[in-house]
């Protein structure tokens, strides 16, 4: 079974349908926009790259924030989700709001804001995608660690994501505001581990959200926090996304040399991967094509796209004939066509099979074993 396990959901003013219960802790919507289920920021909206984005995907960059601007954005997905022949299952991920210190929510960022939440997506509203399409998408949660309500803390928070079919928790610590050596994050990781959920988080470098706080970006606190937690049998499994990747070659490498060699040898035998998302995007391809060439770090990479980032073929021209470079560009799905690139690319079939198993997931309606 083939999955995307990093695949973003995003609106700019979405409500989730009444008929799919609310989780307890998301009732009325955001914390920071009352009511709503996903939102981008002004600050998001004000971006470059936010432009490039919707010309990339199709989207009238005229369309003011929204029902008819969520509605093209739906039929955007649809259109790259519906065309997939490869790929089994996407997990649809959700996107908790910036917490400071203190676990006060701030809310979506004005533009010039130093801090501030520039998306969120509920995981009430991804549970709704899901429950629509159970033969297609799986519910991915996010909760973040300093989040309270009420009387209950965010392990209690994870428990009810659990009950409820989650498969993995997504954190974007420099994002976020995500310190993982933090005693909450520390009893996360533990409850995690307990329930069987696995974290898909980010490290490394950051280009379409505001980079609030890089000093989260390596991931070296990280696997000294996996180190403690194996020690005491309470490790859970890890994805870190984009291989802790910076966002561009000329860049240190730091973070991205020593989580490959905590892959493969001292965690080789545990459950520390990363994903190869957005890795065909711009200013990151360098990344790709040196995984590729790097056989012995496949059997702990897991395929994912982040969708919706473009997947681009012209720069591995040096590695691919004209003929499959233009079959590539032919594929509309973007999934689709990232799937296909990197199976050319001579990745290890494991890669793109691997998210089954560390997930728990079944083939057949239900989805989940």
């Amino acid at each position: 079974m083939v999955i995307d396990v990093h695949c973003h959901v995003g609106f700019s003013a979405r409500r989730a349908v009444a008929t799919v219960p609310r989780f307890s802790f998301e009732e009325q919507g955001a914390t920071g926009r009352p009511g709503y289920d996903s939102y981008f920021s002004p600050r998001l909206l004000g971006r470059r790259q936010w432009w490039f984005m919707r010309k990339w995907l199709g989207i009238d960059t005229g369309l003011e924030s929204g029902d008819a601007l969520d509605d093209v954005i739906a039929a955007v997905n649809e259109h790259h989700w519906s065309k997939m022949s490869g790929v089994d299952r996407l997990v649809l991920l959700a996107f908790d709001e910036y917490h400071d210190d203190s676990g006060r929510v701030i809310g979506p960022a004005e533009r010039g804001a130093k801090f501030g939440s520039d998306l969120y997506a509920s995981n009430t509203l991804v549970r709704s995608m899901c429950a629509a399409r159970p033969d297609r998408y799986l519910l991915g949660g996010s909760i973040h660690p300093y989040r309270v309500h009420g009387d209950r803390d965010a392990v209690t928070l994870l428990e009810e994501l659990a009950g409820a079919g989650c498969v993995l928790i997504k954190w974007l610590p420099i994002h976020q505001n995500i310190r993982i050596n933090d005693s909450r994050s520390v009893a996360f990781l533990r409850a995690a581990a307990r329930l069987g959920i696995p974290l898909l988080i980010h490290y490394g470098g950051e280009m379409s959200l505001g980079r609030q706080h890089m000093e989260f970006e390596s991931p070296l606190p990280l696997l000294d926090v996996l180190r403690t937690l194996r020690a005491e049998g309470a490790m859970p499994t890890v994805i870190v996304a984009h291989v802790a990747t910076p966002s561009f070659a000329w860049q240190r490498r730091t973070g991205f040399d020593a989580l490959v060699e905590a892959m493969v040898g001292e965690f080789g035998d545990d459950g520390l991967y990363a994903d190869v998302s957005a890795l065909a995007a711009p200013c990151r391809t360098v990344w790709l094509r040196r995984l590729a060439a790097m056989p012995h770090v496949h059997r702990k990479l897991v395929w994912g796209t982040d969708f919706p980032i473009p997947v681009l073929i012209h720069p591995f021209r040096g590695m691919l004939d004209r003929r499959t470079r233009r079959e590539l560009r032919s594929i509309e799905s973007w999934v689709e066509r990232d799937l296909r690139l990197k199976r050319a690319l001579g990745f290890d079939e494991g890669v793109f099979t691997r998210a089954a198993d560390i997930l728990g997931v079944a083939a057949g309606p239900e989805g989940v074993a």
